[in-house]
């Protein structure tokens, strides 16, 4: 017999990873001005292919980085090891855009980032038209210094944008932005606001968001923890899942939706502001369901004129109107508020928390219809259980204890 022998074409070896000291010649040693060296290695790397290694040091820098083609991966030995210092207040550390187009595969990862300057009005990354982006393993801001930036991450337009196994610290507007943004993917996050703050968000979820898989995002401090809103007035931020998420805020709403549609709140937590806890006004489709709304200075949760297709589910509501007991409520429905349902819940003392809240369930005198009230555990309330003030005929008010 006789063998046949196959030939097989050599695979190309990857290239090797740019060195921004070795190859590029930035010092990282804190004092140099490093942005040009940066860059040229960014540049450099666009037509290369290879990615671009930022190693241990403090890397000073006195205007944005640009990144501007397609497959570019920056990364550093560690966020605690690897410090890019913004100099610069008015500079973003790092602009990710291709003039308006789509600008694909982007991965920034392993660094620490903060502005030196007071009051900087740049942001952490700002990404435009952003597909398959991945941010992982930052520390954006840095409490000990006092001088926040305008925004931690903030992206408009594109898909797929992932932002993973980070911590986002003083930033004065918002951590994270995303508008006209489909399927955003938030995972093991910790955002630390300044706690002075009267106006800080969390994450904010603007026009045309959708997809929103969120899990382990944790807000403290500050004002709003997440904030869901239509500033263009086109479509709302919609289909969104939040799992063991968290808003800890202390002068704020805990959870603000201004305008949603479709979104689920499972096993997560509002706590500690300073008014409600959850704001629903303008949302067409919300679950809460698992959830803790805990110890908030007004109502637990306060559903607007607007609100529909609302479902409260199997959730603790207790310890609310802790800044002033007897006057708001664990749940607050405004009047004329149709298609809701609660069910299933503890609402009043329990967890530890002091018996503050007026009414468990508080429907407001008014045209109401459409809603189910059943089976929720509401004894332990200062003024009562549950007083329902609507008129609506078609409704189930039933099993309530």
């Amino acid at each position: 017999m006789s063998a046949m022998l196959l030939s097989a074409t050599p695979v190309a070896a990857a290239p090797r990873d740019l060195n921004v000291q070795t190859d590029c010649g930035a010092k990282g040693d804190g004092g140099a001005d490093d942005t040009d060296k940066i860059q040229a290695c960014i540049s450099r790397a666009a037509g290369s292919g290879q990615a671009v290694y930022i190693p241990t040091g403090v890397y000073r820098l006195t205007g944005q980085l640009r990144i501007a083609n397609h497959n570019t991966t920056i990364y550093g030995t560690s966020s605690a090891t690897t410090t890019l210092v913004q100099t610069n207040g008015t500079a973003h550390i790092f602009h990710i855009s291709n003039d308006g187009n789509p600008i694909d595969r982007i991965q920034i990862r392993d660094l620490e980032m903060f502005y030196s300057t007071p009051n900087p009005t740049g942001f952490g990354i700002l990404c435009n038209n952003c597909w398959r982006t991945y941010f992982q393993q930052l520390n954006i801001g840095r409490a000990a210094t006092n001088a926040f930036m305008s925004t931690g991450i903030w992206v408009n337009d594109g898909n797929q944008v992932f932002v993973q196994d980070s911590v986002i610290t003083y930033a004065s507007k918002q951590s994270l932005y995303f508008a006209e943004v489909g399927d955003v993917y938030l995972s093991d996050l910790e955002i630390n606001q300044y706690d002075d703050s009267t106006g800080s968000v969390g994450a904010v979820f603007d026009t045309g968001v959708g997809g929103i898989y969120a899990i382990n995002v944790n807000v403290t401090g500050g004002h709003t923890g997440f904030l869901f809103q239509n500033s263009q007035n086109k479509v709302p931020p919609n289909f969104g899942f939040f799992t063991n998420c968290l808003a800890d805020t202390l002068n704020g709403v805990g959870w603000n939706f201004q305008a949603a549609q479709s979104m689920r709140l499972t096993n997560s937590w509002s706590a500690t502001a300073a008014v409600h806890g959850v704001i629903v006004k303008d949302v067409d489709g919300l679950s809460i369901t698992d959830s803790r709304i805990y110890n908030n200075g007004g109502d637990g949760i306060l559903v607007e004129p607007g609100a529909r297709n609302l479902t409260i589910k199997d959730s603790t509501i207790t310890g609310n109107s802790r800044g002033a007991p007897r006057r708001h409520y664990g749940i607050n429905v405004s009047a004329g508020v149709s298609d809701f349902q609660i069910l299933g819940n503890m609402i009043g003392t329990a967890d530890g928390f002091a018996n503050t809240q007026a009414y468990g369930i508080y429907i407001a005198p008014g045209a109401s219809d459409n809603y189910m009230i059943v089976a929720n555990e509401v004894r332990r309330n200062l003024s009562g259980g549950l007083q329902n003030g609507a008129t609506g005929a078609n409704k189930v008010v039933a099993n309530n204890l």
